[in-house]
């Protein structure tokens, strides 16, 4: 077992197995470590003795500071690296554990449970090893802390069909396992088009849970909310082909009971849909349940206050912002949502800084000029620029239905990731797989350092309970098509 922490300079520090972001591969059991040194065939870092488990020695290693840009050209190979030199371009494998897929194992920067495992893999420096940076070989695990996001929570009629209507209850609905398909789907659409919506068809496979668990396991759970939400007694599920939705108080305990949420982000363009009267239900009720929550106000100052939070001693803020048409916008007399504009960034990542944020998270509701595209466009670029200029450390959007794209960019004080949509989660729409499937974000720091970015598909089964897909299975639909827009920059 290691010690609490592995100081700069220790005799024993832990090795990461790392792989390129494109590899679907997200587990690795200890086995295959170990086959994989007998054939030669891991990637070894110089100046580094494996202590555990025994490996057969390579032929030849790589400088520790060059790995991840050899996995950039080398997106399945499989490396072990220092703590200190993991980073975002690349993907931790964690070590195989008992949840589906070999989830929830030992992992250096996985969730709570995980990191306090004990960790199999561990080496020490060997006589060259002077070329080794005493901060590459360092770890704490005190400042090691997790980020799960998830789309829409906006429990949609297909959602209220399954859990009020057929009886099964929200209950059912958070608490997810896995799922498979029953026949081959489609990667992407031809380009030259036209084509056909397709659609998903998914059977669940057990587990049950397991969804949910990502989220609750890790240290800090946020999500995207995007409708009213109001008193059990005064809610009636939507019926006929009416864009106006609503959801009830019974939906906001489940969200602490089954996902553990920490906070919500809310300025989206169904949030006027009940009106002022819902829009003060939301807030009244948000606030009886203790869960923080930005981007919705009864006025624009009110809007603009980021939600608070805390993790591994560090205060991170979450601001809100939207560009979708259909919703009131928030000013000094209005109830609403705060626009996406420049003036609105800068003031509420200002107001996050004056309140003592370390880290600042920007999370627009954003098209672009239209839903339903896997890409960043223009006016997505443009309002990317505001939110760099503002000074948000990460980007975290929703809103276009369609899961992707994911872009890690190194800035002049380290990664930086902006997702422009992790997909629908709970907002089901039947006519098409891209809006059926999803991801959930997982995001590891050290301090306020990006680690590690991961991406945890899932699909709504029955267009209403998001369950976890083999991302080496049929998981790989949505992986693909959210890597063909996605970009994975290491540092020079």
């Amino acid at each position: 077992m290691l010690p609490s922490a592995t100081p700069a300079g220790s005799q024993t520090f832990p090795l990461a197995v790392v792989t390129g972001m494109t590899n679907l591969k997200s587990t690795i059991g200890l086995d295959e470590v170990t086959a994989l040194a007998a054939r030669d065939r891991l990637v070894m870092p110089c100046g580094v003795q494996v202590d555990q488990p025994q490996l057969t020695a390579a032929s030849r290693c790589r400088p520790a500071d060059r790995i991840a840009a050899y996995l950039q050209g080398h997106q399945h190979r499989i490396a072990l690296l220092p703590p200190g030199l993991v980073q975002p371009a690349t993907k931790i494998l964690s070590i195989a554990g008992d949840g589906p897929f070999g989830i929830f194992g030992p992992d250096l920067f996985g969730d709570r449970e995980s990191r306090a495992m004990d960790y199999p893999i561990t080496a020490s420096a060997t006589g060259d090893g002077a070329t080794l940076d005493p901060e590459w070989i360092a770890y704490d695990p005190s400042q090691v802390w997790t980020l799960t996001n998830i789309g829409s929570l906006c429990s949609s009629p297909l959602v209220a069909d399954q859990a009020v209507g057929n009886g099964k209850g929200w209950g059912w609905a958070f608490n997810g396992g896995t799922a498979r398909y029953t026949g081959p789907e489609v990667v992407d659409p031809p380009d030259d088009g036209p084509y056909e919506p397709y659609q998903v068809q998914s059977v669940e496979t057990g587990n049950d849970g397991a969804t949910p668990s990502v989220l609750k396991r890790s240290d800090l759970a946020i999500a995207d909310h995007e409708c009213p939400i109001v008193p059990n007694a005064g809610w009636a599920a939507q019926t006929g082909p009416q864009l106006v939705f609503t959801v009830p108080e019974a939906v906001v305990v489940q969200w602490k009971r089954k996902l553990g949420l920490d906070a919500v982000y809310l300025a989206a363009n169904h949030m006027s849909d009940a009106g002022v009267a819902g829009i003060e239900s939301t807030l009244r009720i948000l606030d009886k349940h203790h869960i923080p929550r930005t981007g919705l106000g009864m006025n624009l100052d009110d809007a603009l206050q980021p939600a608070f939070l805390e993790a591994a001693g560090l205060k991170i803020a979450v601001v809100a912002f939207n560009d979708v048409n259909g919703v009131a916008r928030a000013d000094a007399q209005t109830a609403g949502v705060p626009w996406i504009t420049k003036q609105n960034v800068d003031r509420a990542v200002r107001m996050a800084r004056d309140g003592g944020a370390d880290l600042v998270i920007c999370s627009p509701q954003w098209w672009g000029g239209a839903e339903y595209h896997d890409d960043l466009w223009p006016v997505q670029k443009q309002q990317l620029e505001w939110f760099d200029q503002a000074g948000c450390d990460h980007v975290i959007g929703s809103g276009t239905h369609v899961a992707g794209p994911v872009l890690v960019r190194e800035k002049a004080d380290g990664a930086s990731v902006v997702l422009a949509c992790p997909g629908n989660y709970m907002f089901g729409q039947r006519w098409w797989q891209e809006a059926d499937e999803g991801f959930i974000l997982d995001l590891s720091f050290s301090g306020t350092r990006l680690v590690n970015v991961r991406l945890r598909p899932y699909v709504m089964h029955l267009h209403a309970r998001p369950s976890l897909l083999d991302p080496q299975g049929d998981g790989h639909y949505v992986m693909e098509r959210v890597f063909k827009y996605s970009t994975f920059d290491a540092p020079s």
